[in-house]
């Protein structure tokens, strides 16, 4: 059995936002083909965190600097390296924190001290960085002495988010250019890119490095088929639409443009509810002015199922940042018409986005709104044409068929 050591600050169990289900999505599918999992967390655990790890099993190695040796301890300090990190991390994303943070910033010693210890005494086949952040971990092992296969999850092209951010205004949880991201990205054997054109931005930074596209299946830890319900609200007096997501600038963003633009004139002519879950509604209801007749913001949800069989339509309305869209590909994979707008549909099959509403234009979003909110026919067909997608484009197969192909390739060729 291989064994895969994970170095992460993402507390994935949570499945709290995108890139936690994301890291989910893939630790279960390498459980699932046989691989051993081991879990370098470089942050604090809650006492919840310690049992949900517990009861899934995930063998998690905390990072503790009582573990280094104190006279290093003495040497490097920690006092000031790890503020930053655990302000940032007491958000719910990245996004949300005040204090941006570079590369340097994660550069602790005593983490790159024990993790070297960790895989001294684990020899794992494989090392998997979520996030290029912890590319420098690997300092302590130079390339060609390394025991072990180098593989990162990218998330994002951080210095293109960043850029996105900044041409609104706003701020991005880490600063960073493309020179520093391709730095750390040729630490890595296999790369991970989110979607094909980041891909190939990947391929021409680094073009003597191995890249796959790993896309989001979000029932992957459900092996076999998911129970999709596709509800189109028959039994209800009115239709739910529904938005899912974190409090990141770009959701917050793109909600605040639907309820200022959109949704008053869809309430009015269908008497219509909007469903916000995830920490966005919590950011909508510490900045709003306005009481928006006919939404409820429920906050976090244990499961992702239980709000998608709650609504009956699906927006994402948000216009700017990058990396995968995570909350289009949850819509149509769990049967719900979606409209979108097109920012939402960069990087996706084109299977998928044709089973997409997309507008751009407030008016004619909230007309896309009216029309599904008025014709059954039509949502149940849209719904019917999403599950098709699910199976084409969105089943466990296809989605993660390059990295295990690499995987395989790899174990095959080593002794």
């Amino acid at each position: 059995m291989k064994t895969i050591l994970f170095a992460t600050d993402q507390p994935f169990w949570r499945r709290e936002n995108g890139a936690q289900q994301r890291t989910w999505s893939i630790v279960q599918v390498l459980l699932g083909h046989g691989f051993e999992l081991r879990f370098f967390f470089l942050v604090a655990m809650t006492p919840a965190d310690v049992v949900i790890c517990r009861e899934h099993g995930l063998q998690i190695e905390l990072f503790d600097p009582r573990s280094v040796r104190t006279r290093d301890r003495i040497a490097v300090g920690v006092s000031g390296l790890l503020q930053k990190i655990r302000e940032c991390f007491r958000h719910d994303s990245r996004d949300t924190s005040d204090e941006f943070l570079t590369l340097e910033s994660y550069r602790w010693p005593l983490a790159s001290m024990q993790f070297r210890s960790l895989v001294e005494s684990m020899c794992p086949d494989y090392v998997f960085s979520v996030y290029i952040v912890w590319a420098h971990l690997l300092d302590a092992f130079p390339e060609r002495q390394r025991c072990f296969r180098a593989l990162v999850d990218t998330h994002d092209l951080l210095h293109l988010r960043q850029q996105e951010f900044s041409q609104r205004q706003q701020g991005h949880w880490i600063e960073i250019s493309r020179d520093e991201e391709a730095a750390a990205l040729c630490k890595f054997d296999l790369i991970l890119a989110t979607q094909v054109d980041e891909a190939a931005a990947i391929r021409d930074m680094v073009p003597d490095r191995d890249v796959v596209v790993v896309g989001h299946c979000p029932g992957a830890e459900a092996i076999g088929n998911p129970s999709v319900v596709v509800d189109t609200g028959r039994d209800r007096d009115r239709i739910r639409f529904g938005f899912i997501a974190s409090e990141n600038a770009a959701n917050v963003d793109g909600i605040r443009w639907f309820l200022e633009e959109c949704w008053g004139d869809v309430h009015r002519a269908s008497g219509a509810e909007l469903v916000i879950a995830g920490t966005v509604g919590d950011a909508i209801a510490r900045g709003k002015s306005d009481d928006w007749a006919g939404v409820r913001c429920v906050g976090r949800l244990d499961r992702i199922e239980d709000f998608y069989n709650e609504i009956d339509v699906a927006i994402n309305p948000v216009r700017f940042g990058s990396g995968i869209k995570i909350k289009s590909i949850e819509a149509l994979y769990y049967g719900k018409p979606l409209i979108a707008h097109s920012h939402n549909t960069r990087g996706l099959p084109q299977r998928v986005i044709d089973a997409t509403l997309v507008e751009d234009d407030s008016t004619r979003f909230a007309k896309a709104c009216l029309r599904l909110s008025g014709d059954e026919d039509l949502r149940r067909e849209i719904s019917e044409r999403c599950d098709r997608v699910r199976q084409m484009e969105l089943s466990l197969e296809s989605v993660y068929r390059d990295l295990l192909e690499w995987l395989r390739v790899d174990c095959d060729g080593s002794p």
